[in-house]
Order: structure tokens, then sequence, then C-alpha cells
């Protein structure tokens, strides 16, 4: 479980649920069911309407993802063992790490150093990698563009209902039975929408986008070992160059 992803979630919705009782009014005041069909139906019949269902199957993944910690290596620790590899190889031979790869839980890398024990030529693994990485990065950015647009969407069916409430107010100024109901549409819309797409939808959306860059930057230090390994670049280089990586990550 990501702490602050479930923290996050957490407070906000705790604090709305603490506002609602301290305010006296009780949950009741605050479900409406037009409010909920314009909302929460309206954001998802947008939804399905704009991605693909092989996206909207991976929803409940994505949603997993956010709230699963970022399953990378710290990067000093991965260039450390880049370097591990590299010096094995350089001593033993390719083969001599076979196993040891296999062990490897992250794909990724398991993928790009079993192409150098295919004694796969350095510009051809760089390419192989490079063009994995980039399928990765589309499918993330779609999962990523789902949220932004479900937080977007939610926003929007909230200004809808809100328009839909107030016409309808306006339509029955003259029965006060009915001024009730329709002002309860037009706030509540709102407030469902702008919950959804803060509470929801922008956390998610905040917290994939983190995660991807981080798993992009580790896939890449990958390729460029990998790549160094396969080219027999020194030890030396190596570290340098995987080294020099690390000042510009921490900034």
């Amino acid at each position: 479980m990501d702490k602050t992803t479930a923290g996050g979630l957490a407070g906000v919705w705790g604090l709305v649920a603490l506002a609602i009782i301290l305010g006296g009014a009780g949950f009741g005041a605050y479900i409406d069911i037009p409010s909920v069909i314009i909302v929460f139906g309206g954001t998802t019949s947008v939804t399905i309407g704009q991605f693909e269902g092989d996206a909207l199957g991976k929803f409940g993944k994505a949603v997993g993802v956010g709230m699963n910690p970022v399953k990378v290596e710290p990067i000093d620790e991965l260039i450390e063992k880049i370097i591990i590899y590299a010096t094995d190889i350089k001593k033993n031979g390719v083969m001599s790490v076979e196993g040891k790869i296999q062990e490897e839980s992250n794909p990724f890398f398991k993928e790009a150093f079993n192409l150098l024990v295919d004694n796969t030529k350095p510009d051809v693994l760089e390419n192989l990698l490079e063009i994995k990485l980039e399928h990765m990065e589309n499918r993330h950015k779609t999962m990523i563009s789902m949220f932004s647009s479900i937080g977007g969407s939610a926003g929007a069916m909230g200004m809808i209902g809100t328009l839909v409430g107030l016409v309808a107010m306006l339509a029955n100024l003259s029965d006060p039975s009915a001024v009730g109901p329709a002002m309860a549409v037009a706030l509540l819309t709102t407030m469902y929408g702008a919950l959804i797409g803060t509470a929801f939808a922008g956390i998610f959306e905040s917290k994939l986008s983190e995660k991807h860059t981080k798993e992009m930057i580790s896939c890449q230090i990958i390729i460029q070992g990998a790549h160094m390994i396969a080219s027999e670049e020194s030890i030396g280089n190596v570290k340098m160059k995987l080294g020099a990586i690390m000042p510009s990550v921490e900034e």
C-alpha cells in the first residue's frame, strides 16, 4: 500500500465527512439522486466515449498502481547493481551472470540483460529496448490521460448540473416546494464534480505521473548501462557515465 496515496485519499474524504458532521445537517442532506445521475453517470459516459475498450479495461489496474508503492529500485542502488554486473561480465564473461539475471524481479532489467547474454549487438539492443520503452510510455500516458479526463469531465458535469438546477429553480419560483430540490441539484452537482475531480481523479493522475517518471528514468539507466556493457566499455566509463546521472536525478 502506498502510504501517501492512501493518506491523501483518507485525509481529504475524512475532512469532508468531518465538515458535514460538524455542520449539523447530516449526510442525508448531501445525497441527491439527480445530482448523482448527472455527475457520476455523465462522467462515466463521457469517459467511455473518449477511450477504447482495452484502455477502459485497465482502469482498475491503474487504480491498483496508484495505491501501491512504485516497483523500481532507488536510482543509486540500480546504478550500483549495473556496475556490479558490468564488472562480473568484464572478468568472467557474459554467461557468468545468466543465472543471476533470471532471479531479477524487474522485467525490463531482465529483458535488457538477457539480450546481453544473447550477444545482441549494442545498437540493436538499444533500439529494441527503446521501442519497448516507447510502448510502455504510451500505455502509461493513456492511463494518466484517463484520470485527467475524469477530473475534467466531473467538473464539467458539475457545472452542467448546476445550470440544470438553476433553470429548474427559476422555472418554479412560484412554487416554493420546488425551489429547494432544484437548488439542491444546483449546489450538490458542483460539490460532487469538485470532489471527484480533485479528491479522486486529481490524486491518481498526479501519483501515476510521478511513478511514470521514476520508471522511465530507471529504464533509461538500464538501457544506457546495457548498451555500454554490450559495447565493452571500461568499468571506469560505466561508473563515470552512470554516476553522472545522479545529480540531475536528485535535483
